[in-house]
């Protein structure tokens, strides 16, 4: 039966992501898409993972792994399109797991069904961006971190250890948000001190993984990198004087004069400074990137049409009120813990650095799980309520 349900799932999300994909025209249309494009070029080309001379580690490597792959097989934008499509299909499979593992069978086909549909998971198979694969890499990671939880073992802790390792090469943030994830899995046992081994294993695979990276680095800037050097970019980017905490391309006349390693250092340090400086408007910018993550209609100029504002209040907007719910009402339920972590954790991160709607995509998949949680307990409260009623007539009917 589930297997029905599943291939259902499958099929429909396959055909709507290769429709879309397919109606697209066949060139990029972001800044990042040329970036990516740039790295997966230079490095077929034999200059390695780089954008060029001056940004050696700027971008992550799997993803122009993944596209250099796919360009040496031959493959052109379409092909590469197409592959994001079958990726965003599996993360819709995982999310119909990963919604009946963490509450119940009709949590997780109703998630299952809403990402099926989602406009912005569909939205982003078309664009050379690192959405698609960072949405499948952060789902399969909790996915097998909470499966973990339920049946230890340590072929499952090797698993999650490469699932944690490849999100973290897809995407820094990732690096940062390990450390939580593996404490919220011991802290969610009730066996703690038996689970010190695996969360041990997960944790050297997960450094395994990264491991070639950071070596890379150090042998090319001389310093230690296990993610990138755009961190202090977009910490300025997102705290400048100039900047309303989503992105903006103002950097100080120095920054093209300094090497890459010491670029970093320098703009997390004049970054420090104007926030020292400027502590109110740092607090004005604090609250106003968290209105850009959590906003229910796109902020950037390009999407401000009266359609993408509809498409989105009509599919995000709408889960807002059952996520609220469903969040709050799973707090004491030890298992979601995982869920709430990821969400708070990538909300503050941004709210911190750099917000804007597409970094909120992240954890969509969670949001959809916790909201299709909430949908059902009102349900429920509901039912529940009108039994008592009747309940109530009948004993006053007969009084």
């Amino acid at each position: 039966m589930e297997r029905k349900k599943i291939f259902w799932l499958v099929a429909v999300s396959l055909i709507l992501r290769l429709t879309f994909v397919l109606s697209l025209p066949p060139h990029l249309k972001f800044d990042d898409e040329f970036e990516y494009w740039r790295v997966a070029e230079n490095f077929l080309s034999g200059h390695g993972l780089v954008v060029n001379e001056n940004w050696k580690a700027f971008r992550p490597p799997l993803y122009p792994l993944i596209i250099s792959v796919l360009m040496a097989c031959r493959g052109n934008l379409l092909a590469i399109r197409i592959f994001q499509a079958v990726v965003s299909t599996a993360t819709v499979v995982f999310i119909f797991w990963l919604g009946k593992r963490v509450f119940s069978s009709q949590v997780g086909q109703l998630a299952g069904w809403f990402s099926c549909g989602y406009p912005f998971f569909i939205f982003y198979t078309g664009f050379l961006l690192t959405e698609t694969v960072f949405i499948f890499l952060i789902v399969w990671s909790l996915w097998e971190l909470v499966v973990m939880t339920e049946a230890p073992d340590t072929f499952r802790a090797v698993r999650a250890g490469l699932a944690l390792g490849l999100a973290g090469l897809c995407r820094p943030t990732m690096q940062a948000f390990v450390p939580l994830a593996l404490l919220l899995v011991w802290l969610s046992r009730q066996r703690k001190w038996q689970e010190i081994k695996l969360l041990a294993i997960t944790a050297v695979l997960f450094g395994l993984v990264l491991l070639p990276w950071v070596i890379r680095n150090y042998l090319l800037l001389g310093r230690f990198v296990p993610g990138t050097t755009m961190g202090g970019w977009v910490f300025w980017e997102g705290n400048n004087l100039h900047s309303e905490g989503g992105p903006c391309r103002i950097f100080p006349e120095e920054v093209g004069k300094i090497s890459e390693g010491e670029r970093d250092k320098f703009l997390y340090r004049e970054t420090m400074k104007v926030i020292r400086e400027n502590p109110r408007r740092y607090l004005w910018l604090l609250q106003n990137k968290f209105k850009r993550f959590w906003n229910v209609v796109p902020n950037a100029k390009e999407f401000v049409k009266p359609l993408y504002r509809a498409v989105s209040v009509f599919s995000f907007g709408v889960l807002v009120p059952f996520f609220v719910l469903g969040f709050w009402v799973s707090l004491a339920q030890r298992k979601a813990w995982l869920l709430h972590g990821v969400i708070i954790f990538f909300t503050l991160f941004h709210v911190i650095y750099l917000a804007s709607i597409r970094y909120r995509v992240a954890v969509e998949p969670f949001v959809i799980i916790f909201s299709a949680n909430g949908w059902f307990y009102l349900v429920a409260l509901v039912r529940e309520t009108v039994k008592l009623r009747k309940k109530q007539t009948i004993r006053w009917a007969g009084e």
